[in-house]
């Protein structure tokens, strides 16, 4: 009969390779169960040396938790290895598509689709005496019933008139502008006396005063 074995390392292993194996599953505290499988196991190792000629039971349990807890981790560490990579290619997939959305909306921002204005438009606009606050000219009112609010306008006083201009812009591969000024009527109506355009193809500037001239 062999005689009893020395427990107290054994127990040890037992104790700290059951608290490895528990967490070996667990992401970054694994880490943590790593280390103390590593150290249920050296306890284990020196409880079977200490135990060489004695019964081993005690010490046998705590290295085999330590060697499953090491096992554990590895297999662990490979499986979420293998799921932390399928994240990062759905990340990387949603922010290329996101930018390249992004990209698309920038790109379609820059062209302005309602500007609709051309070179023809442009010059069928009849600009009115100036000083007989624009009467002939182009009206306020067909203009915008045509091609829509402007992207800016404010009013002001030219040559004692109440006046009004008004811009057009599409900024894209070319920027186009078309600038028109109004005078106002003792009616209210706003009429063209003044009207510029850039980028329609032809840069064009028309002025009462310089047809006058």
């Amino acid at each position: 009969m062999k005689p009893e074995e020395q427990r107290v390392l054994g127990i040890l292993a037992t104790i700290f390779g059951a608290i490895a194996l528990l967490g070996s599953w667990i992401p970054f505290i694994n880490y943590l169960s790593l280390f103390i499988a590593i150290v249920a196991f050296i306890l284990g190792i020196i409880g079977l040396i200490v135990n060489l000629k004695k019964r081993k039971t005690i010490a046998i349990i705590g290295t085999s938790l330590a060697v499953a807890s090491v096992v554990l981790f590895f297999t662990s560490q490979a499986l979420y290895a293998d799921v932390y990579k399928e994240y990062a290619k759905e990340f990387n997939r949603s922010y290329m598509n996101t930018s390249a959305s992004m990209e698309r909306e920038e790109k379609s921002g820059l062209t302005d689709d309602t500007f609709a204005w051309t070179q023809e438009q442009f010059d069928a606009l009849i600009e009115g005496d100036l000083d007989n606050k624009g009467k002939g000219g182009t009206t306020y009112e067909d203009i915008i019933n045509k091609h829509g609010k402007p992207d800016s306008e404010f009013d002001f006083t030219l040559g004692g008139y109440n006046t009004k201009k008004i811009t057009y812009i599409s900024i894209g591969d070319k920027t186009k502008t078309v600038t028109l000024t109004f005078a106002k009527q003792d009616n209210g109506q706003l009429l063209l006396v003044q009207k510029h355009a850039v980028g329609l193809g032809l840069e064009k500037s028309k002025q009462q005063n310089d047809s006058e001239t």
